[in-house]
């Protein structure tokens, strides 16, 4: 399926530079890494991540899937973004959120949740402006900014592509203001309908949908049964995020077999999806050997069945 791209998460690991060039090396087209200021287990700084990652790397795309924007200003989001643009030759993409999922990230931060949207909002226009615009002026509700000049700028024009990623409140973001969409925890069903409602929204902004990048960011979970792989799903979900996945699991990851992954695969790609961000959900010992996995016993499964 040469319409098909497919990345993978990093940054657990030891070395994330080698990790990341051993991604590359499997044949990915990409390289993702999220994050949180404030979490339940560490989390590095994703764009740091990736500036490790560009060191090692010359081909696969660099993003975050995904950066809270609400939590950080857009001037610094933005000479952070134009600096690993600029290290790995035009490679970078910034995936957005709004979080608010873990309310002690925002209390320590010092933003409130109820304006995590509005924010974001602000911001994308603030970064499109700063990386196309020699000074930029902007009186907002939460930023203000006068004459502001942003150089060096980025190396892919007019900028990095923004993916907005989210569920459903995600979708007039991504409509307005993104280069893509990056949706989690959904079905093909969820996937088809929301995308439906994107190219709608985009058409009457006079937006072209056929610009927006369809993307999915998804827990997976390969083993030799489906049974055994539902069950590491639902540990590692279920401590990630701090609540019941037994049933969850069913509905939203890939699990099972590498047959059975390469076949819930082919459901997305009919929903919609042409560029597949796999995180692992298992065993933290077994994240090394997660992407050899997709590389070699369940993609090539996908690209058969095309």
């Amino acid at each position: 399926m040469a319409n098909l791209e497919f990345g993978v998460t990093i940054g657990r690991a030891a070395s994330i530079a080698e990790e990341a060039r051993r991604v590359e090396d499997l044949g990915f087209d990409s390289v993702w890494t999220g994050e949180h200021v404030v979490w339940r287990h560490p989390m590095y700084d994703g764009l740091m991540v990736l500036a490790a990652a560009a060191s090692t790397t010359t081909r696969v795309r660099l993003g975050t899937s995904i950066l809270l924007l609400p939590l950080k200003h857009p001037i610094l989001v933005s000479k952070a973004v134009t600096t690993l643009d600029h290290l790995s030759g035009g490679r970078a993409s910034l995936g957005i959120g709004v979080g608010g999922e873990y309310p002690k990230e925002f209390e320590a931060m010092g933003i409130p949740r109820e304006e995590r949207g509005a924010r974001a909002d602000e911001s994308i226009e603030i970064m499109k402006r700063l990386w196309t615009e020699d000074e930029v002026t902007f009186d907002g509700r939460f930023f203000h900014l006068e004459e502001v000049t942003l150089e060096p700028k980025p190396v892919q024009k007019p900028h990095p592509p923004i993916l907005v990623g989210g569920r459903r409140g995600a979708l007039r973001r991504t409509a307005l203001y993104a280069d893509g969409w990056m949706p989690y925890m959904y079905t093909p069903e969820m996937y088809r309908d929301d995308w439906q409602k994107i190219e709608e929204m985009a058409g009457k902004a006079g937006r072209d949908p056929a610009a927006i990048e369809r993307t999915l960011y998804v827990f997976t979970s390969v083993a030799e049964s489906y049974e055994v792989a539902a069950q590491a799903a639902a540990k590692a979900l279920g401590g990630n995020y701090a609540q019941d996945f037994d049933r969850l699991v069913h509905k939203y990851p890939i699990v099972g077999t590498p047959e059975q992954c390469a076949e819930r695969i082919d459901q997305f790609r009919q929903a919609g999806v042409r560029h597949f961000i796999f995180a692992p959900a298992g065993p933290p010992e077994r994240a090394r050997e997660f992407p050899e996995i997709l590389a070699n016993e369940v993609i090539p499964l996908v690209r058969k069945g095309g």
